[in-house]
């Protein structure tokens, strides 16, 4: 979602080939060998069930999902996929984003989030901008505004009809339709019971659309600011279901969903990428991802994954 200055929750700013590897942002480099794989997760196209040893080294690894999409994450400026089932990490590239006003200077464009339509295309937002990204270089190309979304937007996903939908850290959600040029942001709908978005939504095929939210109420570092909560939300009326009572981590950035869990991912410096229970709420940790060139933890600004992904 958004730069770590300009949010609430994120306080400080607000889908080819899943291996079930879904791809994400993160960690060292993808291994690429097949070979035996003793954890590998069940899926179509699988040669081996968990916990047993492939019976064909040859044979394509197991999948984590049911469908062949790739998990995106990103940070502020750098397109990175994830094997969430092998726990490796690829950078894609950088966004090379265009000059925006910053006080009174200018700074790359700081992309706040991520989502993948239907039909691949990656799309990419900023807290003024609507992007797509070019899935071999990460590079993006300009799309249109987004500005009359509320303040500042820092979430992003696509349904699985194609549309796309925006929200800010202040729990404001808008449809932005790009048939038109420049897009069409339509008004938008407030998420009900004072609840916004930390920074991501991720639709999957049966149209649910998971998000990691906060209550406004809460001061920074306190409550829901400390340990997000999992919700879905209505994007049309901005009707919100709270599931459990906290993820027990913060800064929640990105969400994706891959072998029918929801994934959140932390902008906080760590590199964490938690799984969050979808009938409890509760986050545990994963994995940790460090980035190639750096090999530090990666803050997340964002992730996604194709809208039609299907809970297993």
């Amino acid at each position: 979602m958004a730069s770590s200055g300009s949010r609430m929750v994120r306080p400080m700013r607000l889908l080819g080939c899943v291996l079930f590897a879904v791809l994400i942002v993160g960690c060292g480099p993808s291994s690429g060998n097949n070979g035996q794989h003793p954890d590998a997760f069940q899926g179509s196209g699988a040669d081996a069930p968990p916990g047993t040893a492939d019976a064909d080294p040859n044979a394509p690894d197991a999948s984590m999902s049911d469908g062949n999409y790739t998990v995106y994450a990103h940070g502020d400026h750098t397109l990175y996929s994830i094997d969430l089932a092998q726990k490796t990490l690829k950078t894609i590239g950088a966004f090379n984003a265009p000059q925006v006003m910053v006080g009174s200077g200018s700074a790359e464009d700081v992309i706040t989030d991520l989502a993948v339509a239907p039909n691949n295309t990656i799309y990419v937002i900023s807290e003024t901008q609507l992007y797509t990204a070019d899935p071999n270089d990460g590079h993006v190309t300009l799309v249109g505004k987004t500005a009359e979304c509320g303040t500042k937007t820092v979430a992003l996903t696509t349904t699985p009809d194609g549309h796309i939908y925006a929200g800010d850290f202040n729990g404001a959600i808008c449809e932005v339709d790009i048939t038109t040029n420049p897009p069409t942001v339509k008004p938008p709908v407030t998420m009900q019971g004072g609840y916004a978005l930390t920074g991501d939504m991720v639709a999957i095929d049966t149209g649910t659309v998971f998000g990691t939210a906060f209550k406004t109420s809460d001061a920074s570092g306190k409550g829901t600011q400390l340990s997000n909560l999992l919700v879905t939300v209505d994007v049309n009326t901005g009707a919100v279901t709270v599931i459990g009572s906290g993820t027990g981590f913060p800064k929640l950035f990105g969400a994706a969903f891959a072998g029918g869990e929801v994934f959140g991912f932390t902008h906080d410096g760590t590199g964490h990428v938690v799984t969050i229970d979808r009938t409890s709420g509760v986050g545990t940790l994963y994995a940790t991802f460090t980035d190639p060139t750096t090999n530090k933890g990666i803050s997340f600004a964002g992730a996604g994954v194709n809208s039609l992904v299907v809970v297993n």
